[in-house]
Formats: structure tokens, sequence, C-alpha cells
């Protein structure tokens, strides 16, 4: 999943997932300078409870 994916599934901001990213949150991957997440670690995101906007 990209990033627009992310916050759209999500319901956050671009923002808000940049600073996720940055305190270790979500993982994810960067390829040719775009950044990428695996579905399993968003799904685990929503699984653990978290807050939904």
């Amino acid at each position: 999943m990209d990033s627009a994916d992310v916050c759209r599934t999500l319901s956050i901001s671009k923002r808000t997932l940049q600073t996720w990213r940055n305190t270790g949150k979500i993982a994810y991957s960067m390829l040719g300078g775009k950044v990428y997440y695996h579905q399993s670690d968003v799904e685990a995101l929503v699984q653990s409870g978290m807050k939904r906007r």
C-alpha cells in the first residue's frame, strides 16, 4: 500500500502518517523514493484498537 492508500484506509492525514513512521508506530519500506506499507501492518493497527477519526 502507498501512503495515500493508508491515509484513506485509516482516515488520517499524511502528516499523522509521517509522525507514525518517525516514531516507529508503523513499519514502512522505501522504493525509489516512494514509501510503501504492508497491508498486514495496517490491518494490525486497526485490530489493535487504534481509534479511527
